[in-house]
């Protein structure tokens, strides 16, 4: 008999992963659920409205990732991110957002979220930053890239975030200067497997 779609097996190598989405604007949750349709590893299983009920649907559906935005007034907030991620500490939260805010971002960084986008990334680099941070590994687009780094450059924040070690840091500087992976990997004495690894 068939496996139910909520039940996650260990013992297996996982080729679908069950999705949640948290952005209440309808045009942005369109175009997300559009685009994930269209693959069939990733199955959307609900899109929440209401983010008060986030920490039940979670429970309920025990999704591979949730897509959330903290930037929408009065919907979800980072506050509510950090309880829903110590709620539930293997989770997986993909953030797509158009926040410029380094302060925001960093928080949301160090919270433990596994990726973010910005609502500005085309269609092949969100693709990846699902499928990735699906897979429990880290995905941060270019323009995220330029903030944590600079900021963590600058002599406002000398502290780096929790998630990103310092050779991570080392690592995505010479992507934001547009080293190529084997470039990097030629430069740190790294496997390109290794260099590819911290790069998402």
């Amino acid at each position: 008999s068939a496996t139910p779609s909520k039940t996650k097996s260990c013992a297996m190598v996982k080729t679908e992963y069950n999705v949640l989405i948290a952005i209440n604007q309808p045009l942005v949750e369109a175009g997300i659920t559009a685009l994930l349709s269209d693959q069939p590893s990733l199955n959307v299983v609900d899109i929440l409205h209401n983010a008060k009920n986030i920490s039940a649907d979670v429970r309920e559906w025990s999704p591979d990732l949730v897509i959330v935005d903290y930037t929408i007034q009065g919907f979800l907030t980072l506050d509510d991110l950090q309880s829903l991620i110590q709620q539930a500490d293997d989770l997986n939260v993909l953030v797509i957002s158009s926040d410029d805010d380094k302060a925001g971002i960093l928080r949301s960084v160090q919270l433990g979220i596994k990726g973010y986008i910005t609502k500005e990334c085309g269609k092949s680099e969100f693709l990846l930053a699902v499928e990735s941070t699906a897979r429990g590994e880290k995905f941060f687009c270019t323009k995220i890239l330029d903030i944590i780094i600079g900021n963590n450059l600058s002599d406002e924040k000398p502290e780096e975030p929790s998630t990103l070690t310092a050779r991570e840091q080392e690592i995505l500087k010479m992507l934001a200067q547009g080293n190529s992976t084997q470039k990097i990997a030629d430069a740190l004495h790294l496997s390109p497997h290794t260099v590819q690894s911290h790069r998402k």
